[in-house]
């Protein structure tokens, strides 16, 4: 057996698609901040695509780590030449795979931040997208996050942002050596699953810079742009059995990186990226001026619905999603969230049927192949539920069924983070939020001490109902 690289790529099977730009030395014109499984799956595999096709477009990517974990994914990537293989499980068990070829470089912020700093701030880097999750976003007055309280940036800015150890603080610094060296700005692209994640990014960026300078701020609030993108593809940790499976595509080349998705992927992104932009247009993307109906149907109908399946199937003892998804007493909350409470409300993009949607999102979140844990759905989960389900809740509660659906949905929520030792569903949670979720005495008091939930908890029936259905849920 050897190991995935430049080297060895002749030795894959027929089977196996591979770049074919390696040898053109492509020039690295993206930076991409959080190089996990789902950018490797989604923009990485467009911009792989478009370097197929056009072999001397600059739109290599290089990828940032910023976290001592990512460690050990970089070298995995160094040592493979940057390459992976990419594959995607059919729900009738079919699997093809591709090796992907995009991540050029790589730089791992904590080996050395001033290097990390001179990468994002040459002229070649035109992009500078980032994947850091939902919480990630240190300027968040829906959660009541600022940047000034977050220990790193702060930091970053007490040293001027000499040595940036945070994804914002490396932006800034960046941006200001830019602006200083007469170079423009970089575009900065957020990939996360963010209602106007452009606007967030932006908000986090400026108010970074301004711990440390109102002027430097002020021009990165004029100059830099920041477009919303909506990103989808259920990319979920590989199992060993998927590993094994991939193994067997690759035959005698192993691959230490290797990445799973379903067949299903979307991109929409706005047209605003000041020093152009790779034509992923051209390979399944779309562009358009407003974006907003795009994220609002992606971000309540399935991500909210990923929170939806992962709470209630928890409680019923399901572990994967596909498993959740052939429970009828699972699905039935799922549909009744889709049909009575989200869809109504949502306005959809022209030309979708939101009847079609949620039923193809159904099959997606049944599909076997994939393995999608429930824990994983619920990752982070009070910074997910306030972004995801809480701005339906808030805009149906005029809806006939509100209080019966949203109490069974809130109270799924209560028991299984009350219940849970999973540290990366409690990754979010604070000791006062995990206590009042746990109040036996007091079943609903959650809706006030959670402050995404108070808007709730002054309407007394419902917290009646969420009480009950909290007392159900515990007795099961």
């Amino acid at each position: 057996m050897t190991a995935l690289s430049r080297q060895t790529l002749s030795q894959l099977p027929d089977s196996v698609a591979r770049p074919s730009y390696l040898d053109r030395e492509p020039r690295v014109g993206i930076a991409h901040i959080g190089v996990g499984n789902f950018h490797r799956s989604h923009q990485a595999m467009y911009v792989d695509r478009v370097l197929n096709e056009t072999p001397d477009a600059p739109w290599a990517i290089c990828g940032i780590g910023v976290r001592e974990e990512d460690r050990g994914l970089l070298d995995a990537l160094r040592s493979q030449d940057g390459l992976y293989s990419l594959s995607l499980f059919e729900s009738d068990g079919a699997v093809t795979s591709r090796v992907i070829g995009s991540l050029r470089e790589f730089v791992l912020v904590p080996d050395d931040p001033a290097a990390a700093v001179a990468r994002l701030a040459d002229p070649d880097i035109r992009i500078v997208s980032m994947t850091i999750t939902e919480s990630g976003y240190v300027e968040d007055p829906e959660n009541s996050r600022t940047a000034g309280d977050d220990p790193v940036v702060r930091a970053d800015a007490a040293g001027d942002f000499a040595a940036p150890r945070s994804a914002f603080g490396l932006i800034v610094a960046a941006l200001r050596a830019r602006r200083e060296a007469g170079v423009p700005a970089f575009t900065v692209s957020s990939c996360d699953n963010v209602q106007n994640n452009g606007t967030v990014a932006k908000r986090s960026v400026v108010a970074t810079a301004r711990l440390a300078s109102d002027e430097l701020a002020d021009w990165i609030d004029r100059s830099v742009a920041f477009p919303s993108t909506m990103v989808d593809r259920i990319t979920p940790r590989a199992t060993a059995a998927q590993l094994e499976t991939v193994a067997s595509l690759l035959g005698d080349v192993t691959d230490a990186a290797a990445v799973v998705a379903e067949p299903f992927e979307q991109w929409v992104l706005e047209e605003n990226f000041a020093l152009g932009r790779p034509a992923v247009e051209n390979h399944g993307a779309v562009f358009v001026d407003e974006i907003d109906t795009y994220e609002f149907m992606k971000l309540r109908l399935l991500n909210a619905g990923h929170q939806v399946l992962a709470y209630v199937g928890l409680l019923r003892g399901h572990t994967y999603a596909h498993e959740a998804m052939a429970d009828p007493d699972v699905t039935v909350w799922l549909e009744r969230y889709w049909n009575e409470l989200a869809l109504p409300t949502t306005e959809l993009p022209s030309g979708v049927d939101g009847a079609e949607y949620v039923r193809v999102l159904a099959e997606r979140f049944g599909n076997p192949a994939i393995a999608d844990t429930l824990e994983r759905l619920a990752t982070d989960s009070g910074d997910r539920m306030s972004k995801f389900v809480m701005p339906v809740l808030t805009q149906a509660r005029s809806r006939e069924t509100f209080t019966e659906v949203a109490s069974r949905i809130l109270a799924s929520y209560a028991v299984a983070v009350s219940e849970t030792t999973s540290p990366v569903i409690l990754a979010s949670v604070s000791d006062e939020v995990r206590a009042a979720l746990s109040d036996e005495a007091n079943p609903a008091g959650f809706l006030a001490a959670i402050d995404w939930l108070a808007p709730l908890a002054v309407d007394a029936p419902f917290r009646d109902a969420v009480a009950a259905q909290v007392r159900t849920l515990r007795s099961r």
